[in-house]
């Protein structure tokens, strides 16, 4: 029989080469997702099936950073206890924002202060998902002042998902990737690239965004969904 959860709402941006983007300087290789068949049905000596495989960065996609992307020694993804990815979270919709603006403490207050509870997951919605993959899309981004980075560390929330460039600073940031950088260090995990918060119709609902169960690894996709109850 089937188990009734509510209503399922697919918020992962699909892992699929036209999604692909641009790796930055500093890397070994530009290696985003691609996928190549490594046997046909109509292979010699097969057994009339087909087999793919996948070379992809860990980052591509909807995926989750643990504690080590940042922090030298710090939690593997494997080491985060899995009750993080599963559980209640709060949806702060900060839509109709024009390009390259600042989300800053004040609006996540007024967006998700009165709800918003120690140890909930934290979406911020700004719909600019919209733009992923096109040129620019990163410098049009909206971004979270370093103000409301410490917001976020200090309301103690397990995880911060967002549906826009998380590696993109506020100008006069303290540091490069200020936002995932000062998360990481306060073992708040981020989830990046998601999409379809606009179809969520209630602020509290139940995250389920489980990564991969990759050992000794500092990034994750994930396949994550809402539930509202």
């Amino acid at each position: 029989m089937p188990v009734k959860v509510g209503k399922i709402i697919d918020i992962s941006l699909p892992l699929d080469a036209s999604y692909s983007m641009h790796t930055p300087a500093g890397f070994n290789k530009d290696l985003q997702f691609e996928v190549e068949v490594l046997k046909e049905f109509d292979a010699p000596g097969g057994a009339g099936q087909i087999v793919r495989g996948a070379h992809m960065r860990l980052h591509a996609g909807t995926h989750v950073d643990a504690p080590e992307h940042f922090v030298k020694g710090g939690k593997h993804v494997h080491q985060v206890p899995l009750d993080t990815f599963i559980g209640d979270a709060v949806v702060a919709d900060l839509s109709g924002r024009p390009p390259d603006s600042p989300i800053t403490a004040r609006d996540l207050e007024t967006a998700a202060g009165a709800v918003l509870q120690r140890g909930d997951r934290l979406l911020i919605r700004t719909d600019w998902n919209r733009h992923y993959g096109e040129p620019g899309w990163m410098e049009g981004s909206p971004y979270l002042t370093p103000e409301a980075v410490d917001w976020c560390v200090a309301r103690r929330v397990a995880l911060v998902g967002m549906d826009f460039s998380h590696a993109k600073d506020a100008p006069g940031s303290p540091a490069k990737f200020y936002t995932s950088k000062t998360l990481c260090e306060n073992g708040i995990i981020v989830m990046a690239y998601l999409k379809n918060l606009d179809r969520i119709s209630r602020q509290r609902v139940t995250l389920i965004a489980l990564p991969l169960a990759i050992w000794n690894v500092e990034s994750a996709p994930v396949r994550a969904v809402v539930l509202e109850d």
